[in-house]
This record gives C-alpha cells, structure tokens and sequence, in this order.
C-alpha cells in the first residue's frame, strides 16, 4: 500500500505596517506521487525480467548438465610434466591382470543384499555385444542368493595371462557362507577376453568374451 503524506500549512497572519491584513495560505503538499509510481513500477518491471532471466539461465544449466552426464567421459593421460602423454594402444600382461581381478571382485564377491548391484558393476567388463546375455543368465543365481541368504567372497591365488590367445587361466580361494555354514573352495575359470574402448569404470578396456568354470576334484 502506499502511503501519501501530506502537510498543510495553517494560517499565515502577516501585519505589515499602514495596517492589517490577513493572508490565508493554505497549502497541500502531494509527494510526488505520479513519479513514485512510475519510478515503484519500473523496478517491478526489472524484477520481472532479471527473474525471467535467472530462469533461461537455470533451465539451460540444467539441459547443459543432462547433456553432458550422457557423454562418454574422456580420459586424459598425463606425464610428468603436465603434458598430454601418449597413451599406447598395446595392453600389457599386467593391465589384464589388473581388470580380471576387478571383475573378478565384482562377478563373485558379493551378499544376498548387494549382489545385483556388484553384478551390474562386472557388466563393465563384460563385452558390450555379450551382455544382455550375461543378464538373463545370472537371473537364477541372484534369485537363488537371495532365497538362501548367501554371502560369496574370492581371493586370487595365481593367473596366468595368454596375450596371443587374449585367455587368462585364474585360480582364487572361493569362501561361501549360507545357512550358518562355511565352505572353502577353489574356483578355477577360463576367460577369454577383447580390448575396446576404455570408460572410467574400465580404464583398461578389457572385456571378457567367454567365462568358463573348471570343476574342482
């Protein structure tokens, strides 16, 4: 609401000399009004507008941020020096390890309560092509670990890389509990595997194409 004030001047009574005379002034004093309003409704209009105008900036951060969570992060190799370094194509015996051993972790470490999200995570090394497959094809472990409360957990005793055959022959500890009971045993796997792109989650760009289980005796 806006408030005008107004003052009035009471009467005036001068007394020049020669004789009397009295001079009422009555006087109104109005503040401006007219210029308050124009000058309250131009801020509102600048309001209006710079309002306006961190909304266009909010909707395009957020439509910035949306486009660039659906790119592909890209990796940048450094040297010691800060410089881009050049990276080499060619995967060492030791890069294989490092990633079997990650999937390794993800694919056969895990509890009834953990185990699709740690499964999703060994979807990272599984080849792009194969991996609805390996979807369908664990549906019935994951049902089975949770109805039995199972809890998996696998530690590397040996592997052995082919870089020509691009297979790994790996052998770990497989510690299983389910049902207050433990069982320790050796889990014995074939890999074949493909290099392709790298990601974040798979910074070495190994996929296995082909898992295969060996019995134990």
């Amino acid at each position: 609401m806006l408030k005008i004030k107004c003052s009035l001047l009471t009467e005036t009574v001068t007394k020049p000399k020669g004789g009397v005379t009295m001079n009422n002034k009555i006087k109104l004093q109005l503040n401006k009004v007219p210029e308050l309003i124009r000058d309250l409704s131009k801020e509102n209009m600048n309001l209006k507008n710079l309002c306006l105008s961190l909304g266009v900036l909010l909707f395009l951060s957020v439509i910035a941020n949306v486009f660039l969570s659906q790119k592909n992060t890209q990796i940048v190799a450094l040297d010691a020096f800060g410089s881009i370094a050049k990276v080499e194509t060619k995967v060492t015996d030791l890069q294989v390890e490092s990633a079997v051993k990650e999937y390794l972790n993800y694919r056969y470490g895990w509890d009834y309560k953990n185990i699709e999200s740690e499964l999703d995570k060994a979807k990272m090394f599984v080849h792009p092509s194969l991996v609805n497959s390996f979807s369908k094809s664990m549906i019935s472990t994951i049902k089975y670990v949770k109805d039995q409360k199972v809890t998996q957990r696998v530690y590397t005793k040996s592997v052995e890389i082919d870089l020509k055959k691009k297979t790994v022959k790996l052998v770990a500890d497989r510690i299983t509990d389910f049902d207050g009971l433990k069982a320790v045993t050796d889990l014995k796997l074939v890999l074949n595997f493909e290099i392709d792109t790298r990601s974040v989650v798979n910074p070495w760009g190994v996929f296995v194409t082909k898992e295969s289980e060996e019995m134990s005796k």
